[in-house]
């Protein structure tokens, strides 16, 4: 009854409305959103009280039986307000709440949280392990970050002698601070106001020598209370006597099935160097830390520009940083366990030959060598360290103007050695009889290639070259003895352009028979080596 049409905020139709039930007027606004009848529209109460425990907020909209998730555009204005007629004279009638079919997520339930516990089974079973009516020593890593503050258990016990674990540690620079875990009774966990309530709680439940010490305390101090099916962390601060308490919100953070192929369990064990951190080696690496690689090798000489943020896996954090540390600590980020090596070495460049030694050495204990350069010289380097120490080697190469790329990969003694390879690739380019469009450094193998023209390529562009680069590496290092690739290289095309008819048109090219890897020893190579030796280097019963 008493229905008045007028517009609301931004121009909204509304209607206010009068329902009675058991002699009670309610007053309700209906209000239609700017998308109806795509989307629901919202009844609320005019008075600003809460009507139900089926509401968003203390004053509100109702949820009622017609939802987002349920809508459909025969669904009236009218409709609504019959169901938030049943739903409030229900309640009314019965005394209980209306029956709920309710599906919050859990992301829905946390999200105005602004301070998170994450806990997850094992970290249950870790606290499970602190017996009732006893304490233990941990430690919380905290990180701030869109402005929430999150907090997770590193380890329960001394850190040098931990009783428990975290086995999957969030990564970058967290903040370390003190903790307690208080096991008390079954369903004694409750979430407290002030200190003051947390240290009547501690005391009656024979903690009352942990809540004077706390009282005591002048640092931060995280208390997890735990009853074995509740779990409430108060964060306590402040100086000594006047403590205060801040509460997080626990969140159960768990890894919801394996998202991983089975035999990717085996690049936990392999080492990789990327020889370039700029867009398409930042990406690679990023990829492979998240499936899995548990080591690194990082080469880049050179320092992050502002202008390299249009294409790289790193931020303005990094800005003015070598994109070797720079990119290790995003690696540590995605991938805690993950081991990182990194040199600021210019490959190539003028450094001492000492330096350079130092680089390739470490870059030949990898398993497989990434060159994401797209320079000759540095090319020529990681080839000749695959070839001799017969290690497997990937390499790509981004085309400019959003031509596409190529990548491609290599096995000791199953394709061609890395320099033969690009002779054969060079030959097919040439066997097409299609001229590169235009000159600069887009041109596969240009002479112009690093004399200082940009590349003219998007974060997608690289992003596909990378990921398909990223793809090769895997596959080579998960599957040793086989490979769903027929083929190692293939030119991606991402526009019509080149020898590409369409965007996605990909080219496999044949490499052929495999050539040495090694310089095997001929006959006679130990004798001559050997007069070699004694020619350079005589000793003194050979003088005269």
């Amino acid at each position: 009854m008493n229905v008045t049409w007028r517009l609301a905020a931004n121009l909204q139709l509304a209607a206010d409305i009068d329902i009675e039930i058991d002699g009670r007027m309610i007053p309700l606004t209906l209000i239609y959103p700017d998308y109806f009848p795509d989307t629901p529209p919202s009844v609320l109460p005019r008075d600003g009280v809460r009507l139900s425990g089926h509401q968003y907020g203390a004053a509100g909209e109702l949820c009622l039986e017609y939802r987002p998730d349920n809508w459909t555009p025969g669904i009236t204005g009218a409709m609504m307000i019959e169901s938030a007629y049943r739903l409030l004279t229900f309640e009314r009638e019965t005394g209980q709440p209306a029956p709920s079919d309710h599906r919050d997520l859990p992301s829905q339930r946390s999200r105005s949280a602004s301070l998170r516990f994450l806990y997850s089974r094992e970290s249950w079973a870790g606290m499970s392990m602190v017996e009732e009516g006893q304490s233990a020593g941990a430690e919380l890593q905290e990180h701030d970050a869109a402005g929430f503050y999150v907090a997770q258990l590193s380890h329960i016990g001394p850190a040098d002698e931990p009783v428990w674990s975290e086995p999957r540690k969030r990564g970058g620079d967290p903040r370390k601070l003190r903790a307690v875990i208080v096991r008390l009774p079954a369903g004694a966990s409750r979430r407290c106001k002030n200190f003051n309530e947390l240290e009547l709680l501690l005391q009656t439940h024979g903690f009352a020598t942990l809540a004077k010490d706390l009282s005591n305390a002048s640092d931060w101090v995280g208390v997890i209370l735990f009853d074995g099916s509740n779990l409430h962390v108060p964060m306590l601060f402040g100086g000594s006597g006047s403590r205060s308490l801040i509460s997080y919100d626990a969140v159960f953070a768990e890894i919801d099935g394996v998202r991983l192929d089975p035999e990717y369990a085996m690049l936990r064990g392999a080492k990789v160097a990327v020889v370039g951190c700029g867009s398409v080696g930042s990406k690679v690496a990023v990829q492979l830390a998240r499936s899995g690689v548990g080591s690194f090798v990082l080469v880049d000489g050179d320092v992050l520009a502002s202008g390299n943020l249009v294409r790289n896996e790193l931020d303005w954090r990094a800005v003015g940083i070598h994109k070797a540390p720079a990119l290790g600590a995003r690696l540590k980020e995605v991938s805690s366990d993950c081991a990182v090596t990194t040199r600021t070495t210019v490959m190539g460049g003028q450094e001492s030959g000492g330096t350079i030694s130092a680089t390739m050495s470490a870059i030949e204990e990898c398993h497989l060598i990434i060159d994401a350069t797209a320079d000759a010289g540095v090319f020529n380097l990681c080839a000749a360290i695959a070839r001799r120490a017969e290690r497997a080697m990937c390499w790509a190469q981004v085309f400019g103007g959003g031509a596409g790329g190529v990548v491609v990969r290599l096995r000791p003694k199953v394709d061609p050695t890395p320099l033969t390879a690009r002779q054969r690739i060079e030959a097919w380019y040439a066997e097409q009889g299609v001229e590169w469009p235009d000159n600069g450094s887009s041109q596969p193998y240009a002479e112009t290639s690093g004399a200082g023209v940009p590349l003219i390529a998007d974060d997608a562009d690289v992003s596909v070259i990378a990921s398909h680069l990223s793809r090769l590496a895997i596959d080579l290092l998960a599957r040793p003895g086989a490979t769903i690739f027929p083929y190692s290289a293939y030119l991606i095309g991402l526009a019509e352009r080149w020898i590409f008819t369409a965007p996605f048109d990909v080219r496999p090219i044949d490499l052929g028979e495999s050539d040495a890897w090694t310089a095997e020893p001929k006959p006679g190579d130990v004798d001559a080596l050997k007069q070699l030796l004694a020619d350079l280097l005589p000793r003194e019963i050979d003088a005269g």
